[in-house]
């Protein structure tokens, strides 16, 4: 079998004729073809993809702290063409940031402790519009983001204590120099 096959390769090696280049040529032209045909179908399919999103909180309200959240990753899946999939998974870097605003955020309090939670549909279709897909946002997760916040002790402010007029009087002392002949 083996001697066999080293036959093979060895006759495919040698100088062939005009017509086996010829033949050969239009084959590398159909196998190039038929490839790029299939490429086109297969691209032109709905894919679902997900992605997964870094976490970063801003805008948080003035007299509050954020002592804890629930999540920092962001997992979005959406329906995307095959073209679109392809830039995503092979182009677009891998930790991708998302900077998610407090604005909205839902208070609520519990037991002296302050908690707030933001729902995440909202952010899946900004994530969408930020990243310009043409399809529509399939599912994010988590779908509510929770926080454990505090408030913010008031700075206080010292009492200077006023003193008597006396003290706040200027002092007329002066040093004298004489010159030394």
């Amino acid at each position: 079998m083996k001697s066999g096959f080293i036959d093979l390769i060895g006759k495919a090696r040698k100088n062939r004729g005009e017509t086996f280049r010829h033949q050969l040529y239009i084959f590398a032209v159909c196998l190039v073809l038929s490839v790029f045909i299939w490429s086109l179908v297969r691209l032109s399919r709905d894919y679902y993809y997900t992605t997964n999103f870094r976490i970063h909180y801003t805008n948080l309200p003035a007299n509050l702290r954020m002592t804890g959240y629930s999540d920092s990753i962001l997992t979005i899946s959406i329906r995307i063409q095959g073209f679109d999939y392809f830039t995503e998974e092979f182009i677009q870097p891998r930790n991708q940031k998302y900077t998610v605003s407090l604005r909205k955020i839902k208070l609520y309090t519990e037991d002296n402790q302050i908690s707030g939670y933001l729902p995440t549909a909202d952010l899946g279709r900004e994530v969408k519009e930020k990243m310009n897909f043409q399809s529509e946002v399939y599912m994010v997760s988590p779908d509510t983001l929770f926080f454990d916040l505090e408030r913010l002790a008031p700075k206080k402010i010292q009492k200077i204590a006023t003193r008597p007029a006396a003290v706040l009087a200027p002092r007329h002392d002066s040093i004298r120099f004489n010159k030394v002949k």
